[in-house]
Formats: structure tokens, C-alpha cells, sequence
């Protein structure tokens, strides 16, 4: 996968980066992601700093990034779980076709 140079505007500075060239849409829409909440938060708490509603705003992405992570370990387990009664069904069935 070879890099390609994006540039991005984020809050009045302009980052360039290298990253695979299919990657470069969804950097786009994170940098928007990111400006349009860091413009948000500062509204909202009255925060004038940039530093300090960018730490905010990171610590929240943090948050849901973490609650996200274990929603989907909670649905990897029902799946294997569920997975493993089928799994067991089938085997029942299995059995009870060679027992007749």
C-alpha cells in the first residue's frame, strides 16, 4: 500500500500527511469531524483556549471509542455464543441421524 501526500485543514493549520490514497476521504471527513466538534465544545463550555477543547474533545473521542470497543466485544460474545449452540444443536441432530 504506498502513501500518497494529503493535505488537511484543521482549525487554521494546514497538516500535510502521507497515507494510502483510499484512506484520504475518510481524513477528510475526520479533519471536518474533528473542527465541527473543537467548534462545538467551545461553544458549549464557553472554552476560549483551542488546547483545551481539543483535550476535551479528544477525551471524549477516547470515551467512545473505548464504549464502542466493548459493545462490540459484548456482540462477539453473544455471537460465539449462540455460534456454539448451533454448533451443538447440529451435533445433536448429527447423532440422533446415525443412532436410527
Amino acid at each position: 500500500m504506498s502513501s500518497k501526500s494529503i493535505e488537511l485543514s484543521v482549525l487554521g493549520e494546514v497538516l500535510r500527511l502521507n497515507a494510502p490514497e483510499q484512506h484520504h476521504d475518510a481524513l477528510r471527513q475526520a479533519a471536518r469531524e474533528l473542527e465541527q466538534r473543537v467548534t462545538e465544545m467551545k461553544i458549549r463550555t464557553g472554552i476560549l483556549q483551542v488546547e483545551k477543547a481539543l483535550s476535551v474533545v479528544a477525551l471524549n473521542l477516547s470515551y467512545e471509542l473505548l464504549q464502542a470497543q466493548h459493545k462490540i466485544s459484548s456482540i462477539e460474545d453473544v455471537l460465539t455464543t449462540k455460534i456454539q449452540l448451533l454448533d451443538n444443536s447440529l451435533e445433536s441432530v448429527r447423532g440422533q441421524k446415525f443412532d436410527v
